[in-house]
């Protein structure tokens, strides 16, 4: 288990702004295929800039925190893809209501983008991603999150959390 619950929130916050710079970079990584030939250059100019901030962001982060961010392994199975997402539910609960954290939208698109790739894989239908009908605070990933670990659960042919339970 992630030492998550012992971060303080002002690491909890740094660490999501962090993983969510990481996600931004995979998510232009993961893009490359769909670009048009004439836009490859500026393309390959985003992800590197998108890869320097983050790879900046890591450096500082691990200077002055501890445990040091590793990024994760692949999200290519519902059993990897849920523990992931249990653990980066697990610190953004930590991040504190009134931290100007953004929602970490890039993770978000990560953790759907991995869902529909599992799903695709197992042939079965992805997760549902919620309608965005306005801005979306950090503290309401934490839900979002568990929904989509829940989704892993059966995909894996396990009971929810909610059925084990009762």
């Amino acid at each position: 288990m992630p030492p998550f619950v012992h971060f303080s929130a002002t690491q909890a916050a740094e660490l999501s702004k962090l993983v969510d710079m990481e996600a931004r970079w995979e998510n232009l990584r993961a893009e490359a295929g769909d670009i048009a030939k004439g836009s490859a250059f500026i393309q390959l100019q985003q992800k590197q800039k998108a890869y320097e901030a983050f790879h900046s962001k890591l450096k500082d982060y691990n200077k002055v925190f501890k445990p040091a961010h590793v990024p994760e392994l692949l999200l290519n199975t519902p059993l990897r893809l849920s523990e992931w997402c249990r653990w980066m539910r697990d610190l953004h609960a930590r991040v504190e209501r009134n931290d100007p954290v953004p929602y970490p939208a890039h993770l978000m698109e990560k953790a759907y983008r991995s869902a529909e790739r599992v799903a695709s894989r197992l042939n079965k239908e992805p997760a549902p991603r919620p309608v965005q009908s306005q801005p979306r605070q950090v503290f309401e990933v934490a839900q979002e999150l568990e929904l989509l670990a829940c989704w892993c659960d059966h995909a894996l042919g396990a009971p929810d959390r909610q059925e084990r339970v009762a």
